[in-house]
């Protein structure tokens, strides 16, 4: 998922709470209220990134979920779009799409990428079989035969790479696919019958045959508990393609991010160079699409992760993984060794505190109190 070369961390240096920078204020109204006393202007950042880690009871799933309230409150023009793998990341004002067999919502994996200098056909085929050999572990034959299979599928929808103007009609779907591999099966391909046993539970769950959901609304959840992690992995794969995308065609953008991805395990994300998760953090400040990544474990964030993202929240971490994520986000041991939950390291840039954060229920209850 990440690249080989890893860039060079800063030092860190902790500063007093009292100290203010550009990216790190006291002024509840110009940013992102993390904790007391410190709020977070990602706007003032190299880029809107942010990588957290945190081990189960650290409260870590508090703190995004603080952070994507924060953002929707103070920054109405930014959408906030959560990927929930375990079904904790319920938000007040939420519009959440529930992904399973009983649900009329889906991920169409085959939606193809408009742009004209990296889009088409031919590419589209190229990622949804990469994405469905890393995920479901196809051979190289399996991987060969996807790939024909779902060339065939856009010709029959009267797609074509050399016509750009039929990339705007309605793509195929996994029924497509499937329909494409029964017919191979009639004919006695043995290939396409070991196809079909790889591909059984994209086929039994239907999310990849269903219409993909309105993403309009401010806060979305997308919730993917139900599903079985190999497919809750190609479904965020393709959306965050998508979004990446998306932001792409919308052309520059300055200052606040128009969209924040939050992902809280990292470790669900297929791990391939030139993922979604890679291009976003490569190029989506550019274009307005920012990501929040997070995981348990630092041997799911590498040192290209952290390096590609501004802001980094360390919050207590297992006794056996102190050493690594003290080295990998350049904080002290005996610092880490000694956080407690809800109390977290943070860089913003160049500046690194102590902050203890303000839960997602604290802020909601003091909400209701108001």
């Amino acid at each position: 998922m990440f690249n080989k070369q890893e860039k060079p961390l800063p030092k860190a240096v902790l500063t007093p709470n009292g100290d203010k920078e550009a990216a790190l204020s006291l002024d509840s109204q110009t940013g992102v209220i993390i904790g007391d006393r410190t709020v977070w202007n990602p706007e003032q950042l190299p880029n809107g990134h942010l990588v957290a880690i945190g081990a189960s009871g650290s409260g870590k799933t508090q703190t995004l979920k603080a952070i994507a309230y924060e953002i929707t409150n103070k920054y109405p023009d930014t959408k906030v779009i959560l990927i929930d793998f375990h079904g904790d990341q319920k938000i007040k004002g939420e519009t959440c799409y529930p992904l399973n067999m009983s649900t009329n919502y889906g991920i169409n994996p085959l939606v193809i990428n408009p742009d004209p200098e990296g889009g088409g056909v031919n590419l589209q085929g190229i990622l949804v079989a990469t994405t469905l050999k890393k995920s479901l572990k196809l051979g190289v034959n399996q991987e060969g035969l996807i790939l024909e299979i779902i060339s065939d599928c856009y010709d029959k929808k009267g797609i074509k790479q050399e016509d750009i103007n039929t990339w705007d009609k309605q793509p195929p779907n996994f029924t497509d696919i499937r329909t494409e591999i029964e017919k191979r099966i009639e004919a006695d391909d043995r290939e396409s019958q070991k196809l079909k046993l790889k591909l059984a539970a994209t086929f039994q769950y239907g999310v990849f045959s269903k219409p993909q959901p309105d993403l309009s609304p401010k806060l979305i959840r997308i919730d993917m508990h139900k599903l079985p992690p190999e497919i809750a992995s190609i479904a965020a794969e393709s959306l965050a393609s998508q979004l990446m995308n998306q932001h792409r065609l919308m052309g520059e953008a300055i200052g606040m991010p128009r969209t924040y991805l939050f992902i809280d395990e990292a470790k669900e994300m297929p791990k391939k160079q030139g993922s979604a998760c890679d291009r976003i953090l490569a190029d989506g400040r550019k274009y307005g699409l920012a990501m929040v990544l997070a995981s348990q474990s630092e041997r799911h964030l590498s040192k290209d992760v952290i390096g590609n993202s501004a802001t980094k929240i360390v919050l207590p971490v297992d006794q056996t993984e102190v050493k690594k994520v003290a080295t990998k986000f350049r904080f002290g041991e005996s610092k880490v060794a000694e956080l407690e939950p809800l109390t977290a390291l943070c860089r913003f840039g160049k500046v690194a505190k102590f902050v203890r954060i303000i839960p997602y229920y604290q802020r909601v209850e003091e909400e209701k109190e108001k």
